[in-house]
């Protein structure tokens, strides 16, 4: 997806002079095609990533439509501060580009991972946050942040995702099914995305009729597009992140509010640093939101349920 990212800014600013685009002395051998499109509007900020995000607002406040790239956890815990005060609170319309989301950076360790990205970029006010799980998701995410005034954050995977098309979605209804089933819900972003579609192929095998809802937009939450396919089925959330992430508390509070009956489980990341070294794959698994564990804790969650449904 770093990639197709890189084509799609290219071609916005094939036809928009205005488009900028800052880096953190980050990205080659990926940014080479878009800096030699761009000429001097491809600017290397240097590690200064704090300097980067303020001087992207004021190029906002000057007419500019600038995005600013780097490896997730540096372009935004390292410059909360300046992403608060600087780009949400002045309603700038920056578009802030986080590389390598969870733990798509795995061997590189806790610095590189990024698993409160999210939850710290949606509790701004003001700000939007796309989690595509695929190259058709963010080709649509990004068509959908173009014109919007507000500031966005792209949480984006390493990995190209899956290969399923994506329906024409809005803001508003970001969430689509790609697999039915009758027997549990899956609702997942991002790179969990293609976890769970695995899971679902496996639970499957176990006579167990798995849906995968993709929500693609975190934050604002399409909440009523969720109600009105989240079903009376057990609703199961899949998220490469901390508990308290967006996408959780935000099936949650549609859950509660809507007065709907259904049980609910949340598989996150455990909240503690990675304590050693591994792949993403491994550390995937070891955080239990890998295929394989997603498809044990799932079949455990539903036959649990089912003696409950029948003596019901």
């Amino acid at each position: 997806m770093r990639n197709r990212i890189m084509e799609l800014i290219r071609v916005r600013a094939s036809t928009d002079e205005n488009v900028l685009f800052l880096t953190g002395d980050l990205g080659f051998s990926v940014v080479e095609p878009l800096q030699e499109a761009l000429g001097e509007r491809f600017i290397n900020m240097g590690i200064a990533e704090a300097n980067m995000l303020s001087a992207s607002a004021s190029l906002a406040a000057c007419g500019f439509k600038p995005y600013v790239y780097s490896i997730a956890p540096f372009v935004t815990v390292r410059c909360l501060e300046q992403i608060r005060n600087d780009v949400a609170y002045q309603k700038r319309a920056v578009r802030i580009i986080g590389v390598g989301a969870g733990f798509s950076y795995g061997s590189l360790g806790p610095s590189h991972h990024s698993l409160e990205d999210a939850t710290l970029m949606a509790a701004l006010p003001g700000m939007m946050v796309f989690n595509p799980a695929n190259v058709a998701e963010l080709d649509r995410v990004f068509s959908l942040a173009n014109d919007d005034p507000r500031p966005a954050y792209f949480r984006i995977a390493r990995e190209s995702g899956s290969k399923d098309a994506a329906p024409d979605f809005g803001l508003q209804d970001a969430v689509y099914q790609l697999r039915s089933g009758s027997d549990v819900t899956l609702v997942s972003s991002g790179v969990s995305v293609a976890e769970c579609l695995v899971a679902a192929a496996r639970l499957e095998e176990a006579g167990i009729g798995a849906r995968v809802l993709s929500v693609p937009v975190i934050q604002p939450f399409p909440a009523a597009a969720f109600a009105r396919l989240a079903g009376s089925a057990p609703i199961v959330t899949v998220f490469e992140g901390y508990r308290g992430n967006p996408l959780s508390l935000g099936v949650m509070e549609t859950l509660l509010g809507g007065g709907m009956a259904c049980r609910f489980l949340d598989l996150c990341a455990p909240h503690e640093f990675a304590q050693v070294v591994g792949n993403t794959e491994a550390l995937r698994q070891r955080a239990g939101i890998d295929a394989q564990t997603i498809a044990r804790k799932v079949e455990s969650f539903v036959r649990w349920d089912q003696p409950a449904r029948r003596l019901g």
